[in-house]
């Protein structure tokens, strides 16, 4: 590169609005840091110079762990590595920055750790709020479903039994039979809706994210639980830790979590219980949902995971199963490298497993 190239480069460095960096990785200090980083952290960056141990200070408590573990991850990897966390401003607000760092390489050894850092404080607020939306319309779909396919296919019941008690009267006849047939339509439009919404959402491309699981749940559950009255059956949610940060599709975890619990309303009697317990582990996550529901036949059980079987049974008020959701949950675990496994007991119910890596730190 000429002297000319190189000022250029220098120039559009110092007018980004990204933080540019180089640091020297033999002797641990910044060589190189450019304006942003004082617009963005609100700090001086003669102090990052004198200091380098100042960007751990600013990073939020919670996130810290995770940094300090990847910075001695990359004075060792010689590929590129992309870090997501915040930092706290002197006002103690925070913001969100993803930081790509790029080794470079001398007789064999990282000499420096070059590359560039974004404020993602906005789009992970979009984010944030597009997760919200996209838990709460799923979970909405399945209490909405549970809700109308009862009411209709009563109404469907009613009107057979009609017609059997008067089976003379060609106009109620045909009235009756109208009714049965609005019904039907009704309930299969419910089952191809939500049939499309889970395999639109399964084929979905897989894009993880550095994500806080806890607060994930907590969105799906909060519509469940504040529809707890309307389904008959109680619902709860624990966890043990307050946050927990792991590298996840969110559409598609939330699409597993909401799975489950669908599945559990479906199989609960009324004023049964469903409780929903997410663990933190030394490399994994676990989340169990547990119900006191009918339980899983052993004749179920060898094909529970499979595409329509015969698994696919209808649930304790007579909802009909589109055979996908256990599927569904299987295939979307194992691409986030994890496994499920269940325990049942016959009218006593179900507890299922989910077990997922927390993702490279």
């Amino acid at each position: 590169m000429s002297n000319s190239e190189g000022l250029i480069l220098k120039q559009m460095t110092l007018q980004s609005d990204d933080i540019f960096f180089i640091f020297n990785a033999t002797e641990r200090r910044f060589k190189f840091v450019n304006t942003a980083f004082e617009e963005i952290t609100r700090r001086k960056s003669d102090e990052l110079f004198k200091n380098p141990g100042l960007l751990l200070k600013i990073v939020f408590k919670d996130d810290l762990q995770y940094v300090k573990l990847n910075f001695k991850a990359l004075l060792k990897k010689e590929t590129s590595s992309l870090l997501n966390f915040r930092v706290v401003r002197p006002d103690k607000t925070e913001r969100w920055i993803s930081l790509k760092v790029y080794p470079i390489v001398e007789d064999g050894k990282i000499q420096y750790l070059c590359g560039m850092g974004e404020d993602e404080t906005a789009r992970i607020a979009s984010v944030f709020n597009m997760q919200k939306i996209n838990g709460w319309k799923n979970s909405t779909l399945e209490i909405l479903s549970h809700d109308l396919r009862g009411p209709i296919g009563t109404v469907k019941m009613l009107a057979s039994v009609i017609a059997k008690k008067l089976p003379e009267n060609e106009e109620i006849h045909k009235l009756t039979e109208l009714i049965e047939d609005i019904s039907r339509r009704n309930i299969n439009l419910i089952n191809t809706v939500l049939k499309r919404e889970a395999l639109d959402t399964a084929e979905v491309a897989m894009s993880k994210e550095r994500l806080d699981v806890v607060w994930e749940i907590k969105q799906v559950m909060e519509i469940y639980i504040k529809s707890q009255e309307a389904i008959h059956k109680k619902l709860g949610f624990t966890h043990s830790h307050k946050e927990i940060y792991v590298n996840a599709d969110s559409m598609k975890f939330l699409q597993i979590i909401n799975n489950l619990v669908s599945n559990a309303i479906k199989f609960t009697r009324e004023n049964g219980s469903i409780q929903v317990h997410v663990e933190k582990l030394e490399k994994t996550f676990l989340v169990t949902v547990a119900d006191d529901g009918i339980g899983i036949p052993r004749s179920l059980r060898p094909i529970l995971f499979k595409k329509y079987t015969k698994a696919g049974r209808a649930g304790v008020n007579g909802e009909d199963s589109m055979g996908l959701g256990m599927w569904i949950v299987k295939s979307l675990t194992e691409s986030h490298g994890g496994s499920v496994w269940f325990e049942s007991e016959v009218n006593k119910g179900t507890k299922f497993y989910l077990e997922i890596p927390l993702g490279s730190i």
